[in-house]
């Protein structure tokens, strides 16, 4: 065996020490590899996730001080803004540690730890008691807005209590405003909250213009009376600058420089126009502008606040299965606007089938509530459909307007026999019919029904409201539908 001295055992042992160093280094670099493609492909945390409870009276958050609690199964929250959200006078007596509310005709009173509550001097038994945390009394929820004649309920999948007192809530509503959209603009004004004109593009150089026949985006004439009419019947009106050529966006985006030059051309715009803001509708971006895409919003956005304005954006829809639009960052975008639109329609017109499923918006919009607050989203409906026959397709609303460039399902069930009913999934209209020449269509389009369930989806998820694409498509019964859910938000 050979015999080792002094100096070359120590040389070894580092040598050993060394190489032990590194597979540490190897482990630990191996360990945080794993850890980052674990989280990048999660879900980001949802504004509703686990810890956090949300409150939702007819529609509208309630914020509190304290957060609300779950303890024994039983949602808690301060008593003073729960019981002065449902419209009663409430009272603590500190000697007694008692809670009164009143309301009308109705007195309730609770102790501190006790199991016993009285509704006009009636006990009733609570499944929990009211509680002291964080210097705050916490009531439960359900007991103390069911005494005053509210409905509750409670969804699991957002953690939320949905308080309904019957009242009627206010939604933000906006319209969009493209070609032959005046007349159904003057008979649904009271209706919006708001309206984005799209009358905006970019020019070949990138440049905004509003004259592009190409694509029927100008300024019409006589526009001057929207941008009045709008602020005479409290609507807010907004510049919609659309574009929708990647390498046109791509080449304005690509510098500091040229997007500055963008935003400013933009600014100049409203504040000559007396715009309220703006809505940017830039669709097919690359992903590999993405972040080009978030410095410009984040520029727009800075400029339009110091300015009092506000930034609204259109945005392709997600979900957590598929993300088409990775180009997108919700999560930043959110952070540098006032408000999203999710533009939940057209999923994927090239194939005959549900565009816009009441399954499939659900989906949408829990993909974005996870990333940016309910508050900031609105839910884009489209009013339409799609007539398809012999691998082409024509745009179809419900009833004949005068409109020169769609088919008319009424037009058609007389023309052809066209029947339409529900699809029990997506809640969509469907139908079949044949024409003079023999050729099978499949018609799908938006109905009464999946509007409704959209606009108590809105409600549900808390959401700040809805948007129509667009003025032009709608008709009585679906302005019918959306105001027995809600009233428009004015300014």
């Amino acid at each position: 065996m050979e015999t080792i001295d002094g100096k070359r055992l120590l040389k070894l042992i580092k040598e050993i020490d060394m190489t032990n160093r590194r597979n540490r280094i190897r482990v630990i670099i191996g360990v945080f590899v794993a850890l980052f493609m674990i989280t990048a492909y999660m879900p980001a945390t949802s504004y509703a996730a686990a810890g956090y409870i949300k409150v939702l009276l007819d529609g509208k958050d309630v914020e509190f001080d304290v957060p609300p609690i779950i303890e024994n199964d039983r949602t808690l929250a301060p008593f003073r803004k729960i019981g002065e959200a449902l419209g009663a006078e409430v009272e603590w007596d500190q000697g007694t540690k008692t809670v009164t509310a009143y309301k009308e005709d109705k007195t309730v009173v609770l102790r501190i730890g006790e199991n016993i509550a009285y509704i006009n001097q009636t006990p009733v038994k609570l499944d929990m008691p009211p509680i002291i945390k964080d210097s705050r009394t916490l009531v439960p929820v359900r007991f103390f807005s069911e005494a005053f004649g509210a409905a509750v309920m409670w969804d699991n999948a957002i953690r939320t209590v949905l308080i309904n007192t019957g009242e009627k809530p206010s939604k933000y509503i906006m319209g969009y405003y493209y070609s032959q959209s005046y007349e159904d603009f003057l008979k649904n004004i009271d209706k919006m909250s708001s309206t984005a004109v799209k009358w905006y593009t970019l020019d070949i150089n990138g440049d905004v213009t509003d004259k592009d026949d190409t694509r029927y985006i100008n300024v019409p004439e006589g526009y001057e009376s929207v941008i009045k009419l709008s602020k005479e019947n409290g609507l807010e009106i907004h510049m919609l600058v659309f574009e929708s050529d990647s390498a046109r966006l791509q080449k304005v985006l690509a510098t500091p420089e040229t997007r500055a030059r963008l935003v400013n051309q933009m600014i100049t715009v409203v504040e000559r126009e007396g715009y309220d803001g703006i809505n940017i509708d830039f669709e097919y971006l690359k992903v590999a502008d993405k972040e080009k895409f978030n410095e410009f919003v984040k520029s727009l956005y800075g400029e339009l606040k110091d300015r009092g304005k506000s930034l609204n954006l259109s945005l392709p829809v997600k979900t957590e299965k598929t993300d088409w639009w990775p180009g997108y960052d919700y999560t930043t975008l959110g952070k540098y606007c006032d408000f999203i639109v999710l533009m939940a329609y057209d999923k994927n017109p090239s194939i005959p089938g549900p565009q816009s499923g009441i399954d499939w918006v659900e989906e949408v919009v829990d993909y974005a509530i996870a990333r940016v607050p309910a508050e900031k989203i609105v839910l884009g409906i489209g009013n339409y459909g799609y007539d398809w026959g012999a691998g082409k397709r024509g745009s179809v609303i419900s009833e004949n307007n005068g409109a020169t460039y769609l088919l008319f399902a009424d037009e058609l069930s007389k023309k052809y026999g066209l029947k339409l009913s529900i699809d029990q999934k997506s809640g969509l209209l469907f139908g079949t019919y044949t024409d003079e020449n023999g050729v099978t269509h499949e018609v799908w389009m938006e109905s009464n029904y999946s509007v409704d369930v959209k606009a108590k989806l809105a409600m549900r998820k808390g959401l700040k409201g809805l948007a129509l694409w667009r003025l032009g498509f709608s008709n009585p019964s679906f302005w019918d539908t959306l105001m027995d859910n809600f009233n428009p938000v004015k300014y």
